[in-house]
Order: structure tokens, then C-alpha cells, then sequence
């Protein structure tokens, strides 16, 4: 994998939301944005705003927005003060790649230059910048050891089945690449549709993997979208073709067991007698 060497970006180096939260707001979003476009379907066909709103569970006035809108309309970003920290984050960046560690005197100086802000919002900036800088200089060379099927089965196996190293090395690749982090959040929470059974969610979860800009992800959900209704059914309903799938599997062996040995005779009453 080669040297790792520390990267944050602005936007990446702020106090972090948790994963779980993030996860709600990614899927919400999601969920918004296709209710947007069946709305706009709906009124392609000639169906009034009202009829519409009541079909997708929203109110009239969200519908009548909707549709003055060219695109899914998006939630505002607030606007930031003239005072905010993020404005003078680049300096703060600055000052601790240059070796400045001391919160109180990075807060003076950006209240000299018009930082309104409290010094305790300084010191959990600065926080998030040590644990970063900690866990890179650290640990990063543990990600050395994994192979490819290692580190994948790390990422399908269930977080509450992992012990303390397993979840430092996790917590390590998702640090290391956003893209990794990104994937596995996507791949637990396709696991998590999987195991109870939600079907319902699985069109949000194809938007997220569709504004991502994971690859790999992308043309597993190409596979999924070409027979959508199937695997919907599958993530949803609690009766299956697993039993079939078994007795087939077992009639194959037995065929397979006698081949060049015997003819139909034998191997009817194998099969008669394995049932």
C-alpha cells in the first residue's frame, strides 16, 4: 500500500458527525429525492398537487415547491456568520502545520481578527486535528499486514462481533481513505437491509451508491437495478427458495455420486431413500 501520509482537508478535519447520524441524513436524503421524482411522475400523468400529496405523505405546499422546481431542491445550507470559525480555519490549519499547539493563543489571535466565537469551539477543532494526527503517525502501518480478502471480510463482518484490534484496524482503513470509509458505510448498511429484512429502503440505498463515487459499488447496483423487484422481494419477504435451492444441491451430488455406475434404477431409489 505504500507510505501513508496524513492528508485533511478543511472540510475533513472539523469535529466529526457521527457515523450513525450521518448514515440517517445520507438515507433521508435519499428518500426525499425519490419521492421528488415520483412526484414529478405523478404530475406528468395529470394527477393534481393535492392527490399527489397525499399519495407520497407529504403536505401540498411541499408538492407545489417541488414542482416550480427544475431540480430536487436540496436543503439551504445555512449561512455563515462573519464571525463563524470556519472562516478562519485556513489560518488555524496554518498555524498547527507549523507546529502551534497552544488553543488559547490560536483563539486570541482569531479574535483579533474578528472570531467571535468561544475558545472551547477552537480547542474541538484542534481536538479532532491531534486524534487524527495520533492514529496516522501510530498505527497506520497495521494496514500493511492485510491482504485484499482480509480486509474485505473485515468490512462485511458484523461491528458487534469485533474485538478491540479488529476495530482499531477498521477505524484505521476508514482514516485512511474517505473512499473506504464511504464504501463501508454503504456495504454495512446493505447488510443491515439483509438481515432485517428492508426492503423498503433499498431504493434510498441505490441513490447513495449512485451519487458516490465508488466504482465497484456502482455496478453491483447496476446488477441490482436490472432485477430490482426480485431482490426487493428477497430483502423483504420471510419465505424463500433456500429449501428448494438445498434438495436440488443434494440430487446433483447423488447424480454425480453415480455416474458410470448404474443407470436411472439406481438412481431413483438413491434419491427415493435420501429424501
Amino acid at each position: 500500500m505504500g507510505h501513508l501520509t496524513p492528508m485533511l482537508s478543511i472540510a475533513e478535519w472539523r469535529p466529526k458527525i457521527p457515523a450513525h447520524v450521518e448514515r440517517v441524513q445520507r438515507v433521508r436524503r435519499a428518500e426525499r429525492s425519490a419521492r421528488y421524482e415520483k412526484a414529478v411522475e405523478l404530475n406528468r400523468l395529470g394527477k393534481p398537487p393535492q392527490e399527489i400529496a397525499k399519495i407520497l405523505g407529504v403536505t401540498g405546499r411541499i408538492i407545489q415547491r417541488w414542482l416550480r422546481a427544475d431540480t430536487f431542491p436540496d436543503a439551504k445550507r445555512r449561512r455563515r456568520r462573519p464571525g463563524s470559525f470556519e472562516i478562519y480555519s485556513p489560518y488555524v490549519l496554518s498555524r498547527w502545520e507549523a507546529g502551534g499547539r497552544n488553543g488559547l493563543a490560536i483563539w486570541r489571535d482569531i479574535k483579533e481578527q474578528g472570531y467571535d466565537g468561544s475558545e472551547r469551539t477552537v480547542y474541538r477543532y484542534l481536538e479532532t486535528l491531534k486524534q487524527a494526527e495520533v492514529k496516522a503517525s501510530g498505527e497506520r502501518h497495521r494496514l500493511h499486514k492485510f491482504t485484499a480478502n482480509t480486509a474485505i471480510w473485515l468490512f462485511v463482518r458484523d461491528p458487534e462481533t469485533l474485538d478491540e484490534i479488529e476495530k482499531q484496524d477498521l477505524e484505521m482503513f476508514c482514516l485512511a481513505s474517505p473512499e473506504l470509509s464511504q464504501a463501508y458505510q454503504l456495504a454495512q448498511d446493505f447488510l443491515v437491509m439483509v438481515h432485517k429484512r428492508e426492503g423498503h429502503r433499498l431504493d434510498a440505498w441505490l441513490k447513495c451508491v449512485e451519487t458516490s463515487n465508488l466504482a465497484e459499488l456502482q455496478t453491483f447496483a447496476s446488477g441490482v437495478e436490472k432485477d430490482k423487484e426480485a431482490v426487493r422481494a428477497g430483502l423483504s419477504l420471510s419465505i424463500n427458495n433456500g429449501m428448494v435451492e438445498g434438495h436440488v444441491t443434494k440430487l446433483k451430488l447423488i447424480k454425480r455420486q453415480g455416474y458410470g455406475r448404474a443407470g436411472f434404477p439406481l438412481l431413483r431409489k438413491r434419491v427415493l431413500h435420501a429424501a
